[in-house]
């Protein structure tokens, strides 16, 4: 039997590798939320948020499935230039929410103040690790794609992810402990919004292949901002809802995960970006 060409296997092999990379994302979803909802079940009780849980013996796995996530929402390519753009800002972004932890809270029903181990508390190292690798990346990306026309909205991306590495950089020298206490809350709630943007994008770029996907990532999308509004309505209006942000972020995540699995089955048999509806006749 002869062999098959080599542009054949190679073809396979990418495919094979970006749907490997894709699926990751959601099992390391899941690793997280398994890691979170077992150490909610040995305490007996539920803390504030998924960043409450970094102080508990949740903590490697919080860490490392946000950094990972960040890692392949980077590589992942988008199927347009402003898609890519938001994924490689997530990606950052899940970086600095993993590294810079949120303060302490009381533990479970207003008990006593989590005891800090003092390496913990301090995220001066990972976010000089970071802003490092971060240009580093940044670097080479730039160089291996030099020769590449690019768009407006990636010569903003790569300009803004270049000055967000460089604040963050001069901040933990001249204020390490003000971006060590905001960086994290502000870093989650761009993540979210960016990650919203994802969706919505994609709901208006599916129109030009199917209106079945359309409908589906327009729904995710409005599921996600309805959800946003009501969590916070709630927190608002119902005293001593302490869980509203956990909440929120256990169903954007969910969301979010699954518009990741039908954008994985929808570009399954796609090679490289999202194909044009080709005219009747």
């Amino acid at each position: 039997m002869p062999a098959e060409p080599l542009s054949v296997v190679e073809r396979r092999a990418v495919r094979s590798t970006y749907r490997s990379l894709r699926l990751g994302v959601v099992v390391l979803l899941v690793l997280l939320v398994t890691a979170v909802v077992t150490e909610a079940a040995r305490a007996g009780c539920w803390l504030d948020s998924f960043s409450a849980y970094y102080w508990t013996g949740a903590h490697d796995a919080f860490v490392g499935a946000v950094c990972a996530v960040g890692v392949l929402l980077v590589v992942n390519r988008g199927t347009a230039d402003l898609e890519d753009a938001l994924l490689d800002i997530a990606g950052l972004l899940a970086f600095v929410v993993a590294l810079t932890p949120s303060e302490p809270g009381t533990g479970c029903a207003g008990g006593t103040a989590t005891e800090v181990p003092a390496a913990l508390a301090d995220a001066r190292t990972g976010l000089t690790a970071l802003v490092v690798a971060g240009l580093l990346a940044w670097g080479f990306r730039t160089v291996l794609e030099r020769r590449t026309a690019f768009s407006p909205a990636a010569a903003v991306t790569r300009a803004g992810v270049a000055v967000v590495l460089l604040v963050l950089g001069v901040l933990l020298v001249t204020a390490p402990d003000v971006l060590v206490a905001s960086a994290h809350d502000i870093a989650a709630v761009l993540l979210f919004i960016a990650v919203v943007g994802v969706v919505l994008l994609n709901a208006f770029a599916a129109r030009a292949v199917s209106g079945r996907w359309a409908a589906a990532y327009t729904a995710l999308g409005v599921a996600m901002l309805l959800t946003l509004a009501v969590v916070v309505a709630l927190h608002a209006t119902v005293p001593g809802w302490e869980e509203a942000v956990l909440v929120l972020e256990a169903a954007l995540l969910g969301l979010f995960a699954a518009f990741w699995v039908l954008q994985t089955i929808e570009l399954w048999g796609v090679d490289v970006a999202r194909p044009s509806r080709r005219p009747a006749g």
